[in-house]
């Protein structure tokens, strides 16, 4: 056995290039072996390969009953084509069994560019089984165009990891499973499935998921319950190493036993736009049922599955009601409504119900309405603890749709929209909320307690742990109440104890700016405040003449003056908005602790005793509220900060009892 585990990513043109020569697209980590005896002794322990075969070179021969078919002598488990120029009309693949007998033909479905939702040059894999030889046919206008095609070629091989049998898998499911939320059935992780993350890429994501679309897979329904995983890494490398794609083209997969699989990563939570169906590529979740369903009935274990991943998927993304009708605007050609139309479909639906295919297979299609009405059972008995909340709290007109499902996340359960939030602690204690930070949202960040707010070019919301803010796109997070005070900021425990007091609020985009002047008419609603705010009626006639009653802060300025503990300039202003200085506020403290008695100095050696306001700045020095700088200065015309404002006030609140 050759060692499977070097890799090589070749890109679609390169694999063109290649001819028939076997190239190694790709290959998974290795894992053991499984006893089953591998189709080719070169790909074993859960290996892919992908070798390209233009069938240009390959002989065309005539079958009767079947017509002109190219054979490809070789082994493989899965085929798909690319062409050059228009796309044929049919395309159909078979194998040879061990046993030396043909299968039967499997039609292949033209494939979709994730990105722009337009057909690519390509179908989507069969699978076919361990077979030994392939044929491929094609046509045009009845005519054989298969000199136009190269044919990839699959080859998978089996796990140790790929689970048991059919008979077997339920006692063994919890192993590569998880449940992603309320709700949700036990997914096979990517982890479990076998995913070979190297060969993936980014993919996007959508505001919404409106409805969920069905689909099969195509080819040999002659599979094991094992070898399900083995048939998605397969479409996995197809699709990433043949269509040039940047992941599976699906967001889930099932298989006819019932297993769930992850599908296009990132679609356990969030809405990932995918490759499945044109013109409805985002918006809606894709589910593949693995195997062929047009003569043949999905069993009641696969349409349990499907109906267990629909509903889910719809009530996580708030949608009860399975009938509902949901818009579809039409923006491409080559659909089942022209453009400019708008499709109207049920939150349930087929691929064949919006592209001219036949998947998910006639006998599939018309067991669609009995799927339908067991989501709606399931529906109807679902965990439905945070759809109440957010329909008690104004639906989405108040806070957009789901982003993110719900989901366990620290101590909460989780559901994220485009303009809220919904909370609950397990079962308890749901609450919606609106905000616009709830994509970056964490539970260290708490519950919000406040509204979202806009200023300076910001905007904020409080949490119950500190105060989230967006500037610039980029989202920062503060512990402490305002974000440009840190813990090691001088005056941050009197800075955070003057807005514990609601004394000072900050701006609207969570700042204090400790380093601003503080305004005269702020300075006056600060003592206002931190004396509890007294009851006053402000005078209709104002007693300065740069104020009027429609004057910010007009009703704290009157108290102050009525107060006797601001009096203005000789010229009859206040000057509201002019920076205090450092004296003014001496003054306005001592005279709202009621002008008690001073004796001495102050004690600055640019506070003579002759100053305007020595006895007010001799007080604040003798009761500890200004220590001044280290040269010895107090600075009384300089403004006064707003971090030296709450360290005076702070202090100042302790002489005077508050």
């Amino acid at each position: 056995m050759t060692d499977p585990s070097p890799r090589l990513s070749v890109s679609r043109r390169l694999l063109l290039a290649a001819g028939a020569a076997a190239v190694p697209a790709a290959v998974l980590v290795p894992t053991a072996a499984r006893a089953e005896d591998p189709v080719d002794p070169d790909v074993t322990g859960g290996a892919t390969r992908v070798v390209d075969v233009p069938l240009g070179d390959v002989d065309l021969e005539e079958i009767a009953g079947t017509g002109g078919v190219r054979t490809i002598d070789r082994p493989g488990t899965m085929l798909g084509v690319t062409w050059t120029g228009a796309a044929p009309d049919r395309t159909a693949v078979r194998g040879l069994a061990g046993d030396g007998t043909w299968g039967t033909w499997y039609e292949l479905h033209e494939a979709l560019d994730p990105m722009t939702g337009e057909t690519i040059d390509g179908t989507e894999p069969a699978w076919l089984g361990p077979v030994t030889r392939l044929q491929v046919r094609a046509t045009r206008d009845g005519q054989d165009v298969t000199t136009e095609l190269t044919a990839h070629v699959v080859t998978t091989s089996a796990a140790s990891a790929d689970g048991g049998s059919a008979r077997t898998f339920a006692a063994s499911a919890a192993a590569g499973t998880t449940v992603p939320g309320p709700n949700a059935p036990a997914f096979v992780t990517r982890e479990g499935w076998g995913a070979d993350e190297s060969l993936t890429r980014g993919v996007s994501t959508h505001d919404r998921t409106q409805a969920v679309v069905v689909h099969h897979t195509e080819g040999s329904n002659s599979y094991t319950a094992a070898q399900s995983a083995q048939i998605i890494r397969g479409i996995l490398t197809y699709h990433t190493q043949s269509n040039g794609w940047a992941d599976v083209g699906y967001n889930a997969f099932v298989d006819k036993y019932g297993q769930i699989f992850e599908g296009r990563k990132g679609g356990l939570l969030l809405n990932v736009t995918g490759a499945h169906a044109r013109g409805v590529n985002s918006r809606t979740f894709g589910i593949s049922l693995l195997g062929s369903y047009t003569s043949t009935q999905a069993p009641a274990a696969a349409r349990e599955a499907i109906a267990q991943v629909a509903a889910w998927r719809l009530i996580s993304a708030f949608h009860p009601t399975v009938s509902e009708k949901s818009g579809f605007p039409v923006t491409v050609s080559g659909l089942r409504y022209p453009v400019g139309s708008t499709m109207s479909l049920p939150r349930l639906f087929s691929h064949r119900d919006v592209n001219v295919t036949d998947c998910p297979g006639t006998a599939l299609f018309n067991q669609l309405d009995a799927i339908r009405s067991a989501i709606q059972a399931r529906l109807d008995g679902a965990w439905r603890l945070h759809l109440d909340a957010f329909t008690a709290a104004g639906g989405e007109a108040a806070l957009g749709t789901v982003t993110q499902v719900a989901h366990d996340d620290g101590d909460y359960t989780v559901t994220v929209l485009t303009a809220g939030l919904v909370l609950s602690d397990g079962d308890r204690d749901a609450v919606a909320y609106a905000t616009t930070f709830g994509s970056s949202w964490r539970p260290s960040w708490g519950r919000p307690t406040g509204k979202v707010t806009s200023g300076g070019g910001a905007e904020s919301q409080t949490f119950e742990k500190g105060t989230a803010v967006r500037r610039g796109g980029s989202v920062s997070f503060s512990t402490s109440r305002f974000v440009d005070v840190p813990p090691t900021l001088q005056f941050h425990d009197e800075i955070e104890e003057l807005a514990a007091s609601g004394i000072v609020t900050g701006w609207p985009d969570g700042t204090y700016r400790p380093l601003d002047a503080v305004a005269r008419d702020a300075m006056v609603v600060f003592v206002y405040r931190a004396l509890g705010s007294p009851a006053f009626t402000a005078p209709s006639r104002s007693p300065f003449t740069d104020i009027s009653p429609s004057t910010m802060y007009y009703k704290e300025i009157c108290w102050a003056r009525a107060e006797g503990i601001v009096k203005g300039f000789d010229d009859s202003t206040f000057r509201p908005i002019a920076p205090v200085q450092r004296q003014a506020v001496a003054a306005f403290l001592y005279r709202a602790a009621g002008s008690p008695s001073v004796s001495g100095s102050a004690g600055f050696r640019d506070v003579p005793a002759t100053s305007e306001f020595h006895r007010e700045i001799a007080w604040m020095a003798s009761r500890g509220i200004s220590t001044g700088w280290p040269d010895g200065t107090f600075r009384p015309l300089d403004p006064t900060a707003r971090d030296a404002m709450a360290a005076f006030m702070v202090r100042w609140l302790a002489i005077v009892g508050r």
